[in-house]
């Protein structure tokens, strides 16, 4: 098992809640049913002018496919490039404003719905602005972790609001084809995945699922760790009948953030093709036992790349669906 029960357990709560927020901010944005009925997507461009955006459109749903890897593509790039000459500021500025700006989608829709009667939509808008801002500022320059996994569910309905809206079946489904082929090579030939992922995890800010956590040392290193104790102080310990603590080892638990939001896009472009929830639903529990799965049977210290299983669980989970369904 990659990691113990508990942080397992953990890691796949945070990712059914954000899958369940997404679900929620796109309904928010888009009309599920209007957008069933037409066979096009229908948003509501007055809750995107409450977030102070456009609504997203492209003449060519089934073609956006296009812009999404060639985004993907171009920010992993990006990245490299901050990797290889070292930029770790540039890189928490850029992850800061794109925090703030996904938390402002997302979290906008809670504040509108709970507190549309107490203010104006401007005072809601600039409450959205301050509460995102405070998540981002603790997520990113003071690197607490709660509130790190906290934003987490928040963050990809924001992203989802963005892109939902220009994919349709064909589109999302061409996405998760390539993005995995593309996770299987970034992980297990170039290793430059590898190299992102612990890059962000030394500049302590991880676009993902971020969870560290104490383990006990195996055999080998405690008896690594013994070696390193001054005899004197064993002996002294033995003399007293105490024992000599060996420092545990920290270990970092991680789940991508394209992990989280890919089986999002899907289950959110599902929604708005059935018009209903029920659909996302089964992709939803179904992503959740590939993940799950894929934590069971991964080996400690491994790098393994998910989004073939979370890909794999969302094409079982619309498959279940169409043929008790449709």
């Amino acid at each position: 098992m990659k990691h113990s029960l508990t942080i397992t357990l953990l890691l796949l709560l945070i990712f059914v809640l954000a899958q369940i927020n997404g679900l929620f901010v796109v309904d928010y944005y888009i009309d599920i049913k209007e957008s069933a009925v037409a066979g096009r997507t229908v948003v509501h461009e007055e809750k995107y002018a409450e977030a102070n955006i456009t609504a997203p459109v492209v003449e060519n749903e089934s073609a956006s496919f296009v812009y999404i890897f060639l985004a993907l593509l171009m920010g992993t790039a990006f990245v490299l490039l901050l990797i290889k000459f070292k930029q770790g500021n540039f890189w928490k500025l850029w992850f800061f404003l794109s925090v703030v700006v996904t938390l402002v989608i997302s979290l906008n829709t809670w504040v509108f719905r709970l507190f549309a009667s107490y203010g104006s939509s401007t005072l809601l808008f600039g409450m959205t602005i301050f509460i995102a801002s405070i998540f981002a500022y603790y997520k990113v320059f003071r690197q607490n972790v709660f509130i790190h996994n906290i934003s987490e569910v928040f963050i990809y309905g924001g992203l989802a609001a963005l892109l939902v809206p220009i994919m349709n079946m064909t589109s999302i489904i061409i996405v998760l084809v390539l993005v995995a082929l593309y996770d299987m090579y970034a992980v297990w030939k170039s290793k430059h995945m590898i190299a992102m992922a612990q890059f962000q995890t030394e500049q302590k800010v991880f676009a993902g699922l971020f969870i560290p956590y104490k383990t006990d040392n195996s055999s080998e290193e405690k008896q690594t760790a013994q070696a390193t104790i001054p005899k004197r102080s064993m002996k002294r310990a033995a003399s007293k009948k105490i024992s000599v603590p060996i420092p545990s080892k920290v270990s970092t638990a991680i789940l991508g953030g394209g992990d989280v939001a890919f089986p999002l896009l899907f289950s959110g472009v599902l929604m708005k093709t059935s018009g209903n929830y029920f659909a996302p639903a089964f992709t939803t529990v179904t992503t959740t036992i590939a993940l799950a799965l894929l934590f069971y049977y991964g080996e400690k210290g491994k790098f393994y790349p998910a989004i073939p299983f979370v890909a794999a669980g969302c094409f079982v989970g619309y498959g279940i669906y169409s043929l008790l369904f449709i």
